[in-house]
């Protein structure tokens, strides 16, 4: 998909790469490509879950984003979905030890899995969700 492979390129901020395709999405018929599942769907799931409409901290975060978000949601199989994408494995990027999703954290810069006791990455300068 478009959508994921727009959140894979780490050349822009995060939030830059979600009003990119909230835009793109809203502006082209809201149809499935420009919509994220798999890793970019975690961490604009995640991110999302960090602020609501209205949020002033969350500038890129509006009604339409609220929208894109729903409609990943929908597109990675909804509430069944997202509980089956966080009882599934994962490596910490860092450390190497494998995790149910549920336990890991994803960097908005270089959407690697991260354990909480590894934290933040040394040199990336995204936010461990």
């Amino acid at each position: 998909m478009t959508g994921d492979r727009v959140m894979l390129d780490g050349s822009r901020p995060f939030q830059e790469r979600v009003r990119h395709l909230r835009d793109a999405w809203a502006l082209n018929g809201r149809g499935r490509a420009f919509l994220v599942s798999g890793t970019s769907f975690f961490a604009v799931y995640c991110w999302s879950l960090n602020y609501r409409i209205g949020d002033p901290t969350a500038p890129a975060y509006d009604a339409e984003l609220a929208e894109f978000v729903a409609a990943s949601y929908e597109l990675n199989g909804g509430s069944a979905g997202w509980n089956a994408m966080l009882n599934g494995r994962e490596t910490c990027s860092t450390c190497h030890d494998w995790y149910r999703l549920e336990n890991l954290g994803i960097c908005t810069g270089c959407l690697r899995h991260t354990c909480y006791g590894c934290g933040d990455h040394e040199r990336c300068a995204g936010e461990l969700l």
